[in-house]
């Protein structure tokens, strides 16, 4: 089935949209993605956290761990505000489709997200152990916001943040394909209205994760 999805959208749709709408399957494919971002959120947090360890002792645990939580709770929050894009996106091309059969169709569409996070997570394994974080023990807001900005332009969390953003991208562009497919396949809508419903909430995405990275590299990608 989940081999389906991705070398045949449309015959996977065609069979799916005969059933009634399950969020069984979706729920299992967005709580493995959330279990695998959650890893890489804990070793970001535990770097994070070890920057300003030397202010409080089990920092860098308490920050790894809150970011894991974080980062698995924010993974099922993602899933519920995709569906809704999607739901009043294609209610307002004049979609036949159900809140519940949109967000069935989100939740298998962000398959290939699965690999992405998986990739991101190997990547998180080789780049941040190289990470040089000194841990700062003065309270002192220009000193806090100076290794602040080391730690953002540090050699291997640039070249990572630049990597994890391509492949995000990457993997958000077939995302934005199965989508289409979904909702011209069981929303009832031509191909090019179908395309812009999971067009435009992916391209606002890639925009925003765009700026982000400028920001989190100081500009210099």
């Amino acid at each position: 089935m989940i081999t389906e999805i991705l070398t045949n959208p449309r015959a996977f749709f065609g069979t799916i949209c005969t059933n009634e709408p399950s969020l069984k399957i979706p729920a299992i494919i967005i709580f493995v993605m959330a279990i695998v971002g959650s890893l890489t959120g804990y070793m970001m947090g535990e770097l994070s956290g070890k920057l300003f360890s030397g202010m409080m002792e089990g920092l860098a645990t308490i920050a790894a761990v809150s970011a894991a939580i974080t980062t698995f709770i924010s993974t099922f929050v993602i899933w519920l505000v995709a569906a809704v894009i999607l739901f009043g996106l294609q209610k307002i091309m004049q979609g036949t489709g159900t809140f519940k059969r949109v967000m069935e169709i989100c939740g298998y569409g962000m398959v290939p997200l699965v690999f992405a996070t998986i990739i991101t997570l190997l990547l998180s394994g080789y780049y941040i152990p190289q990470a040089d974080i000194s841990p700062i023990r003065s309270t002192n807001p220009e000193e806090i916001s100076q290794a602040a900005m080391s730690m953002m332009l540090d050699p291997a969390l640039h070249e990572f943040s630049i990597i994890s953003t391509i492949v995000t991208i990457i993997f958000l562009i077939w995302v934005a394909n199965i989508w289409s497919i979904g909702v011209e396949t069981c929303c009832g809508l031509p191909a090019k209205k179908a395309l812009i419903v999971a067009g435009l909430p992916v391209l606002i995405y890639i925009a925003y994760t765009l700026s982000s990275l400028l920001l989190f590299t100081g500009g210099s990608v």
